[in-house]
């Protein structure tokens, strides 16, 4: 009875056991078809592999992969698409990029992964030594005579390991050598050797470099060629309008840039347009000395100033003008007085007349303007000319009328004598505000000449002046004083100056823009 009750209960537990369903299986293997490879740098690497479904349910999108070191390959990745049966296999390829690295050997890992399942394998990469590398010369086709040349010499090298050995550089002129120099260096993987080769103002002619290299067993080299030439430079060298004038052109009558002007020892550089402007403040000698492209050229030029000397001959002016003391014809003498202003010029004896009735008598403001000379401005009073006293006199008839008497009445009576004298008074008046003038206040003068406006400060001959300031609204892209500071701010030209000794001048340029 209990043999039955035993038997019975394992037939049950059998048909249990057989009636549960089966557990699916996700299971996976790769396998390289080539495990070993022999490459160089550049090499791109083809892996064969079989992927295989070992499950017991059908599998897809598997994703097949290679890892390895993080630096020198490029690692390829692919996912298979296609759907695996159980025990069903799959061929395929991948790919690594050998980028540089050094010479040895490598292990890589073939990776197959699905969901949480991984299969690997691993690969062999054993990447032998290469010696490459490439010379170069960086170096312009021309330079312009009278300049430094600075070229660069590299051996750039492509090489997996350290190469080294003899490298050097030539130098010839006109086919002559002029430089040769040897050196051993070395020289590191994807590293590079450099030589700054610095010739100073290198002769006229035709120049050939030749740098060679014997690195690691390999011999390469290079070569290059370069000219150095001047350029057929014209100038020009004038005083006008204030200023001397510099202007340097090319054989087509372009303005060149970057040519070296020198003025009584102050440098400059010509700008875009090929010229340099200089405000002359004072007479006398300038010394110029231009270097075109090496070849130095000395200009002198001579500032002279006018003078004055203005005397009064009745209702005229004459103004004499001169310039190192002899007479100067064809100057523009400007006369401005209390009624107005008035123009003459100057004829072959520097002589200008004015008529004073135009300007007026009093105070004159005479100028002398030329775009040769330096210019002239003085102040003279003018006196009204005396009238000469006028008398009437009445002669006796000879039968004269009863109870009349002969007499004589003279115009220059007492009425005259209050005249003149008021009109003393008056030009004493003037001439004490003049001397004034001259003496406790300050002179000011401006002028536009085509695109510059020129400043002058005078101080007054009896004391210093102190914090001057002069403010305009001008569009100007450049400004230059003698004394002080200027500056252009806010569309405005702001000239300031701390001190002014009694009597002395200062100037300021600006160049209109």
């Amino acid at each position: 009875m209990v043999k039955t009750k035993a038997f019975v209960i394992l037939l049950l537990l059998t048909l249990t056991v057989f009636s549960l369903p089966v557990q699916a299986k996700v299971l996976i293997s790769i396998q390289a078809l080539n495990n070993d490879f022999y490459v160089v740098p550049g090499n791109t690497i083809v892996i064969p592999y079989r992927l295989t479904n070992l499950g017991n349910e059908t599998i897809g999108n598997v994703t097949v992969y290679v890892t390895g070191p993080t630096t020198g390959f490029q690692y390829g990745i692919k996912v298979v698409r296609e759907p695996l049966a159980p025990e069903e296999s799959y061929n395929g390829t991948i790919t690594v990029t050998v980028l540089n690295p050094e010479p040895g050997n490598y292990t890589l890992k073939l990776v197959a992964k699905i969901g949480d399942v991984y299969s690997e394998t691993p690969i062999t990469v054993i990447v032998k030594p290469v010696i490459d590398y490439f010379p170069k010369i960086n170096v312009e086709s021309k330079y312009i005579y009278g300049h430094d040349v600075n070229i660069s010499l590299e051996i750039v090298s492509k090489s997996n390991t350290i190469i080294s050995g003899r490298l050097g550089y030539v130098v010839t002129f006109n086919g002559t050598v002029i430089k040769n120099v040897t050196s051993v260096t070395f020289v590191k993987p994807g590293g590079m050797w450099v030589q700054n080769l610095y010739l100073v103002k290198p002769r006229i002619g035709f120049y050939t470099i030749r740098l060679w290299a014997n690195m690691s067993g390999v011999y390469k080299e290079a070569t290059a060629t370069f000219e150095v030439y001047r350029r057929n430079l014209h100038y020009t060298v004038d005083f006008k309008n204030g200023a001397i004038h510099v202007f340097v052109y090319d054989s087509y009558g372009n303005g060149v840039e970057g040519i070296q002007v020198s003025i009584n020892g102050m440098e400059f550089l010509t700008g875009s347009d090929g010229t340099v402007t200089y405000l002359v403040t004072a007479p006398g000698v300038y010394n110029l000395v231009l270097n075109l492209d090496g070849k130095i050229v000395k200009e002198t030029i001579t500032v002279s100033q006018l003078a004055m000397d203005v005397t009064q001959k009745g209702n005229e002016l004459l103004v004499r003008v001169r310039a190192s003391e002899k007479p100067v014809s064809g100057i523009v003498v400007t006369v401005s007085g209390s009624k107005g202003s008035t123009y003459a010029v100057t004829n072959g004896s520097g002589i200008a007349v004015v008529n004073l009735k135009i300007t007026g008598y009093g105070p004159l403001i005479v100028s002398a303007e030329s775009d040769r000379y330096l210019g002239a401005r003085i102040t003279f009073n003018a006196v009204p000319p005396q009238t000469p006293t006028q008398t009437s006199t009445t002669s006796t008839t000879i039968t004269p009328p009863l109870n009349t008497t002969s007499s004589s009445t003279s115009q220059g009576g007492p009425r005259g004598s209050v005249a003149l004298g008021l009109l003393l008074i008056i030009s004493g008046l003037i001439l004490a505000g003049t001397a004034y003038l001259t003496f406790f206040s300050p002179m000011l003068q401006e002028e536009t000449l085509d695109k510059y406006y020129f400043v002058k400060v005078r101080a007054p001959r009896m004391k210093s002046l102190e914090n001057f300031r002069f403010e305009k609204p001008v569009t100007a892209v450049d400004v230059r004083a003698t004394k002080g500071t200027a500056r252009v701010e806010d569309s405005r030209v702001i000239w300031e100056i701390d001190h002014l000794e009694p009597g002395e001048e200062a100037y300021l340029q600006v160049i209109l823009g």
